[in-house]
């Protein structure tokens, strides 16, 4: 992988990056350029549309903060705006940014019985500092730090709680046919996000964001997107600097089609060589490797909103092979003509579970790198395998704009009795070889508020409850589970 990077970059800097393009508006330095043109405030007033502003990104290496290129009174003025876009001279920019958040925590009885009965109450802290530094719009270096930890935890902490010095993000970018090209290459460590986040995701809701040491290309049309990468994830090791794990090999292409007003097509393809020697479901281990292809289709039609994907997963594990499938429909409809915006919705999630231990074939689905957090249910005890999950819920604005309230009623069934329950990370827990247990995992109902203080911090309050059922209480000691929360964050 090093030696890779290494010939990659040296191919990659051997473009003539830094010559002086001819005569036009491409090759023209920052200060040559025109203006965006942008009324003035009194006009955007008229017509209801606001000024541009700070806009934060889960991605924090896509934020724009170039409308401060244009003269004061035609964007609104933040605290923040003298580090958001340095001119160091008339090619070179410098941005600055960074986050704070602190959650406390409140779990009971997560075990679900398996235990005694437990409580545990902690904090949480995060803290991230970046830089992102330009030549013009055909290079830069962005870098991004963090420190995450926590306090006051009785129970043993998970490894992505604790992380005091990392290097969350160190990459470059570089266009190769210079300015104002669609062709961008990006090398180093980065996050990556795709699509709604299903199986590709930086993870926002950990302590420590998911990140890839990873080679990608990625070429922007008016109407679409194609990304390939190269990637292999980077762990929390705690005990030494954090490096990519050398075993796992990640690779993928995302296409992004949205010609067609407020709809998106996506279509993509991930591949994975993983030669840990894990066990699979069958009892037998090996190197696996598994293809994963898929397809999305959403959009908006008046009031009604809606998602549906379809994925396949073939390959082998160890002398066994691969047949596994998922599919997601969600949907909803909301009342615009209402100022609180209440949303009803719907969804439905299913991935396949493994029904033979002996039949040769691996079909419990490989949820990949995922936020599950958001469809699955906030208390993260089940992941997009072997799982059936129906969700209703609510949404309003009680005050619009400001604050944001969400329940959410989740019901789970394994997909194959005979398949283990797996938990978020994926990893395999109670099973009931016979099949005996039933389905029925249990319910659990999500309450959220948050709250927008400003353009810059949020709080947010959270309770679930998860009530068991069958599975749980015919495998085992069972018990329901309680989830407290309350998250502040600052992002500049």
């Amino acid at each position: 992988m090093r030696v890779g990077i290494c010939l990659l970059c040296v191919a990659v800097l051997a473009t003539p990056l830094f010559a002086q393009s001819g005569s036009g508006e491409k090759g023209s330095p920052v200060s040559e350029r025109k203006p965006v043109a942008v009324k003035s405030a009194a006009q955007d007033g008229e017509k209801g549309k606001p000024l541009p502003g700070p806009k934060f990104s889960n991605l924090r290496y896509n934020e724009d903060f170039s409308y401060l290129d244009n003269e004061p009174g035609t964007y609104r003025e933040d605290f923040f705006d003298p580090i958001k876009n340095i001119r160091i001279d008339d090619d070179w920019r410098l941005s600055v940014g960074g986050e704070f958040r602190f959650r406390l925590e409140s779990h009971t009885n997560f075990g679900l019985g398996a235990n005694a009965r437990t409580q545990d109450t902690f904090q949480q802290y995060r803290y991230m500092l970046h830089a992102d530094f330009r030549y013009r719009d055909s290079f830069r270096v962005f870098l991004q730090g963090a420190s995450v930890h926590d306090e006051d935890r009785d129970l043993r902490p998970r490894p992505i709680d604790e992380n005091r010095l990392a290097l969350q993000q160190l990459f470059f970018d570089i266009k190769p046919f210079g300015d104002d090209t669609p062709l961008t290459v990006r090398i180093g460590r980065q996050d990556l996000q795709y699509g709604a986040q299903r199986f590709v995701s930086p993870l926002e809701w950990a302590s420590t964001r998911r990140r890839f040491d990873a080679a990608k290309a990625f070429w922007k049309a008016d109407n679409w997107q194609l990304d390939f990468f190269y990637a292999k994830p980077v762990p929390v090791l705690r005990t030494k600097f954090d490096d990519y794990d050398e075993e796992f090999d990640f690779y993928g292409l995302y296409y992004t089609y949205k010609g067609i007003p407020r709809h998106g097509i996506d279509v993509f393809f991930f591949g994975i060589d993983d030669t840990r020697n894990r066990t699979n479901p069958n009892g037998n281990s090996g190197d696996v490797t598994r293809f994963t292809l898929g397809g999305r289709f959403y959009g908006k039609t008046g009031g009604f909103d809606y998602d549906a994907m379809l994925a396949g997963q073939w390959g082998s594990w160890g002398s066994d092979n691969i047949e596994a499938w998922a599919w997601t429909l969600d949907g909803g409809y909301t009342f615009e003509e209402i100022g609180w915006k209440p949303r009803i919705g719907i969804g439905f999630d299913w991935a396949s579970g493994d029904r033979d231990a002996f039949d040769g074939s691996v079909e419990t689905f490989d949820q990949l790198f995922p936020l599950g957090h958001a469809y699955l249910g906030y208390m993260d005890f089940f992941g997009r395998q072997n799982i059936q999950a129906l969700n209703l819920n609510f949404t309003a604005w009680p005050v619009p704009g400001k604050v944001k309230f969400r329940a959410a009623h989740h019901t789970f069934w394994l997909e194959s009795r005979d398949d283990a329950i797996y938990n978020v990370a994926g990893a395999p827990g109670r099973r009931d070889p016979t099949g005996s247990s039933g389905r029925e995992l249990g319910h659990e109902l999500d309450l959220t508020l948050l709250w927008k203080v400003d353009v810059h911090s949020s709080m947010l309050f959270g309770y679930s409850h998860f009530f068991e059922s069958d599975v749980i209480q015919n495998t085992g000691p069972s018990d329901d589970a309680d989830f407290f929360y309350v998250q502040y964050r600052l992002k500049f």
